[in-house]
């Protein structure tokens, strides 16, 4: 699958979000592949694109991604909304009701980011594993 734009200015927001997401891995591992690469050529093992983690796609100008890397940039979306997250208030420290407490506007954010993201990444056609689809029990948040 191609992360080129199919629908134009009117594609919905969460397809945006996918295409951003996927575009910003992309552009991490081509960076990746770039110094991997560049210290290959350096040491004198030459130019070979098997050097680059993704077989030498990078260099080549291919933009496309599997499923497994549309997993793992869903991943990452779910990931950045773990890295905000505050750890759970000390039962023995904080008596107060846990359920009253609001969730910080950052930790919200990067989940509606992170929900955008896998809609979006649904909507292109990528399938991904249930664990990281959005729900009521919120699996992957």
């Amino acid at each position: 699958m191609t992360t080129e734009p199919e629908w134009g200015p009117v594609e919905q927001a969460d397809v945006r979000a996918a295409r951003t997401a996927i575009e910003a891995y992309l552009n991490r591992a081509d960076s990746a592949s770039e110094q991997q690469l560049g210290g290959a050529q350096a040491a004198g093992l030459g130019g070979s694109s098997a050097l680059a983690g993704d077989g030498g796609a990078a260099a080549r100008g291919d933009r496309c991604i599997d499923d497994a890397t549309a997993e793992r940039i869903a991943r990452e979306a779910w990931d950045a909304v773990q890295a905000v997250t505050p750890p759970p208030p000390d039962p023995e420290t904080d008596a107060g009701p846990a359920q009253n407490r609001k969730e910080p506007k950052e930790v919200a954010e990067r989940r509606q980011q992170a929900v955008a993201v896998v809609r979006g990444l649904q909507q292109l056609g990528y399938h991904l594993d249930e664990k990281l689809l959005p729900g009521p029990d919120m699996a992957a948040g």
